[in-house]
């Protein structure tokens, strides 16, 4: 009973996690539609335009997340009850994984990213473009905190697991 329970928290955790990707994505919404009213520049109109993009992106990612949740719960609980050691053994496999390639593949392609947009940043000429690279700066970093966060409940769930 107590590896449900580990479970349930750390879905939980993970649907907290969608909640604050579809809060940031709002929060860049609300700064797109800021940027609508203040003075329009190229740099504005580019940040205004990508943060456009990026709000409907994370508002849908985070959708989406949160409804798998939901369905590994359902799937998982399912298997729980009809066997508890199955159920700790693939979860155990799962969550290795996980905790091995996940933050590892996040974390190398937002660096590799950031570092090509600040290269972007000072190569770029035109205001337009400038902004743009910067709303996707702005994202990269946020997907970056955001990332951490969920990574902690990964990291906690794992720990339950192995433990028992």
């Amino acid at each position: 009973m107590e590896i449900i329970k580990h479970f349930e928290i750390y879905i939980a955790a993970q649907k907290a996690t969608g909640t604050h990707v579809a809060i940031f994505g709002i929060l860049v919404l609300g700064m797109d539609i800021l940027l609508h009213f203040s003075q329009l520049n190229p740099i504005t109109q580019g940040l205004r335009n990508g943060f456009f993009v990026i709000s409907i992106i994370l508002l849908a990612s985070a959708a989406g997340f949160i409804m798998s949740q939901n369905k590994l719960l359902k799937t998982k609980t399912e298997t729980y009850n009809s066997n508890q050691l199955e159920f700790k053994k693939q979860e155990a496999v799962r969550m290795q994984q996980v905790n091995k390639n996940v933050p590892n593949t996040i974390l190398g392609l937002c660096i590799a990213l950031i570092l090509v947009i600040l290269a972007l940043i000072f190569f770029i000429s035109q205001p337009l473009w400038k902004g743009l690279t910067f709303s996707v700066l702005i994202y990269l970093l946020g997907l970056l905190i955001l990332e951490s966060i969920s990574y902690v409940s990964v990291k906690n769930y794992l720990e339950s697991l192995l433990s028992q």
